[in-house]
């Protein structure tokens, strides 16, 4: 039986402590870029804030590029890799388990998941995000001088999450015209994140949300632009490309692990979203 191998990156192995800071300063050197391992994915958050400069990196095989201030959430589960940064760049870099996000705060980050486009901060927004940055990382470096460290710690690690999931949370307010419509998707696509190896068509998820199969779709398009049936391939898509990349898995063990029990209708399904067949795809991003 087919298992999902793509090598994990434990925050265990960094620290015990549930949470690592560093503050990456550019020197020109890429191998130096918020670099771990372009073959895995983590089992926790990564939250970058840059302060100044401009750097690039990949996250489930988009370019996402930041340029002078924002900030950008990667979630549990997504392969991603630094690939550039010009020498102005400054940021700071939080590793973080996922048992410090809350869940209020988790489902804000989930619903940008298939977004990856860094979030610009406003003046005010940035100098108090980066004080509490470096309060933290402060704290932590000098918690043996202190009392009541882990309490401390964890509280900082709340506001500091709370200014990232806020920052996301303005954007969605701002696009945010259709409530119903709206809060409508943001349930489809927390389900789907869950259920797309079982639940392959419109109508499994309108079953599940108690409403029509016509009514879903209309809700998902007039608030994305697409459809139910574009966000479910989004979304195999996108595991799949990760398990060709990062694994030695077969076609046939890939398309088993995303629930096809028809490997070559996989590899159909495949070839006409991506252009290219599974074996060509891992080749060519193996390269």
């Amino acid at each position: 039986m087919a298992t999902d191998n793509i090598l994990t990156h434990s925050l265990k192995d960094i620290t015990d402590q549930g949470i690592s800071i560093d503050k990456f300063i550019g020197t020109g050197n890429n191998e130096e870029l918020y670099r771990k391992s372009a073959h895995r994915r983590d089992d926790h958050y990564l939250f970058i804030f840059q302060k100044n400069g401009k750097s690039k990196i990949v996250v489930d095989f988009k370019d996402v590029e930041l340029i002078g201030n924002g900030v950008l959430c990667i979630l549990p589960g997504q392969v991603h890799y630094g690939v550039a940064a010009d020498n102005n760049t400054e940021a700071w870099l939080i590793t973080l388990d996922i048992n410090f996000v809350n869940d209020d705060y988790r489902a804000i980050f989930e619903d940008y998941y298939f977004q990856y486009e860094p979030l610009t901060l406003s003046g005010p927004e940035s100098v108090l995000l980066n004080d509490c940055v470096e309060l933290l990382a402060s704290v932590k470096e000098n918690r043996r001088q202190l009392n009541f460290v882990p309490q401390v710690v964890h509280s900082l690690i709340s506001a500091c999450v709370g200014m990232f999931a806020s920052a996301y949370h303005q954007t969605e307010n701002k696009n945010q015209t259709l409530l119903r419509t709206h809060i409508l998707t943001k349930q489809f696509k927390r389900l789907l994140l869950r259920q797309f190896k079982t639940h392959k068509s419109t109508s499994d998820y309108a079953k599940a949300l108690n409403i029509t199969p016509p009514y879903l779709n209309e809700a998902v398009k007039l608030t994305t632009g697409f459809t139910v049936s574009f966000w479910i391939q989004q979304t195999v898509m996108i595991e799949a490309k990760r398990l060709l990349y990062a694994t030695d898995a077969t076609v046939k063990e890939i398309a088993y692990l995303l629930g096809f029990t028809d490997h070559a209708y996989f590899t159909r399904y495949f070839s006409n979203a991506e252009g290219l067949p599974p074996l060509q795809f891992r080749l060519k991003y193996r390269k």
